[in-house]
């Protein structure tokens, strides 16, 4: 806006409380470089990489489902219990 412009309209209103919608613009402090210009670029592989870990004889696999399936069991046993005192009428006094 230029000052001319401003002092056409009269005086600047004072705003009293919140103001909404109201931006301060100040000085720019950094610039962003362009893409083209970027430190890093995509990596082109030509063969795969070795694996960092891999589990030929499947005991780790057998081992989280063993484990997956001992938690889920417990949770169907808590929850067999909930609704077993739920039906029985709660604790006993």
């Amino acid at each position: 806006m230029s000052l001319q412009r401003r002092t056409r309209r009269g005086p600047t209103p004072r705003a009293v409380g919140r103001v909404v919608g109201r931006v301060r613009v100040s000085r720019v402090v950094g610039r962003v470089r362009p893409n083209e210009h970027a430190p890093t670029d995509v990596v082109r592989l030509d063969e795969l990489p070795t694996p960092v870990f891999a589990d030929d004889s499947r005991v780790r696999r057998r081992r989280l489902r063993r484990l997956s399936y001992g938690i889920v069991f417990l949770l169907l046993l808590a929850l067999l219990a909930f609704w077993l005192s739920q039906i029985s009428g709660g604790a006993p006094r």
